[in-house]
């Protein structure tokens, strides 16, 4: 079915679509938006080009999605405490969020979506890779998805965020930290192929960094299949390659789209600003 109020325009890759016309920093009728929003579900991640907003915009965009979510590993923008600006320096060489991943998918409730803000982006690089990883279980073997239908995997922040993770002895990027070992430490159990509650599709949801290994196995014993899993989710077939530039805003479903912040910026400066929209228990 087509669109009748907005133009999107499908980007080059497995996922994704550009819409065109709208400004963000006018209100947006319910007609228009439940255009948006069926986009978001059909493409799994929308941008919009040469937006001008104001902190208060963005949150009003992404409020309609749902409500605002915080995030416990770093300092906010001042005054908003639903805005997390992910920063990297020149001088500073490894960058946030480098790695594929779903956003804190360790959390009991993780979030539903993220929605970033191009405010200073590099001349060259720093794109943002997405996978679709409807796609990617869709290509399973059928013994796979047999195998570990209804499985959970145990999932952490510990492995970059605990006292001894991947950020506790390293800069990564120049966000202002607000640890808090309690919930790095948190484990809970999530199923390894996610269903969505919009689509009813599934999708692998297990990743490289928040997974420690499956449920009733150990690390060694887990490995293997996950090592496989987190692998295909990401084969180029099922990836798209995003181009920023200032202004723009994207928005996109973790419940069915890893993503992975390039690090192809040496000496160059980069700032996004992060929101994310509450979600569910996964099932």
């Amino acid at each position: 079915m087509g669109y009748e109020i907005i133009e999107a325009v499908p980007l080059i890759g497995a996922l994704g679509a550009e819409i065109r016309g709208l400004d963000l920093a006018k209100p947006i009728d319910d007609a228009t938006f439940a255009e948006i929003e069926r986009a978001f579900l059909e493409y799994q991640a929308i941008c919009f080009r040469g937006q001008k907003l104001t902190p208060d915009d963005q949150l009003a965009f992404a409020a309609r999605f749902g409500e605002i979510d915080t995030y416990p590993f770093v300092q906010p923008l001042e005054g908003y405490e639903g805005i997390v600006p992910i920063v990297k320096e020149p001088e500073t060489r490894i960058n946030f969020g480098g790695g594929w991943h779903t956003d804190t998918s360790y959390m009991p409730q993780p979030p539903k979506a993220t929605l970033l803000y191009g405010v200073d982006i590099p001349e060259r690089g720093g794109d943002t890779m997405f996978s679709n990883t409807y796609a990617a279980y869709d290509d399973l073997s059928d013994g796979l998805k047999q195998l570990l239908d209804g499985r959970t995997a145990v999932f952490t922040a510990s492995a970059v965020h605990g006292a001894r993770g991947a950020y506790s002895h390293v800069k990564a990027g120049d966000v202002k930290r607000r640890q808090d070992e309690s919930q790095a430490e948190l484990r809970v159990e999530h199923p390894v192929f996610r269903t969505h509650p919009d689509t009813g599709r599934k999708a692998i949801y297990v990743g490289r960094f928040h997974v420690e290994r499956l449920s009733g196995m150990r690390v060694d014993e887990s490995a293997p299949l996950l090592s496989f899993l987190t692998s295909h989710a990401v084969k180029p077939e099922y990836t798209m390659r995003f181009q920023w530039e200032p202004g723009t805003v994207l928005i996109w479903d973790n419940r069915c789209v890893q993503h992975n912040a390039l690090n192809d910026y040496p000496g160059q400066r980069r700032e996004v600003h992060r929101v994310t929209i509450k979600g569910d228990t996964p099932f």
